[in-house]
């Protein structure tokens, strides 16, 4: 899968990353996931909960907010969406 994950301030994007994972699945994948990215972003790592995941798995995206992280942040959204699968021929 490909994740493009972004920080915004307000509607501006900041640091931006696009980036290929093994599917994911379970809250422990996802985690590991979550866990890359903010290496790349240079990002204390968000507090993932049920509702993150759901979004994931039915829409595709969701956002984490400053208070779904332990560290202040500069940014006012943290976002994941997920690119559509490519079709295999």
């Amino acid at each position: 899968m490909r994740i493009w994950a972004a920080t915004r301030d307000m509607d501006k994007i900041i640091k931006e990353v696009v980036m290929d994972f093994p599917a994911a699945h379970s809250e422990d994948e996802w985690n590991a996931v979550l866990g890359d990215i903010c290496h790349e972003l240079d990002l204390s790592r968000p507090v993932l909960l049920k509702k993150h995941l759901n979004e994931l798995n039915t829409f595709r995206h969701t956002a984490f907010l400053p208070s779904d992280f332990m560290e202040g942040v500069d940014f006012s959204k943290f976002t994941l969406q997920l690119f559509p699968e490519k079709k295999k021929k």
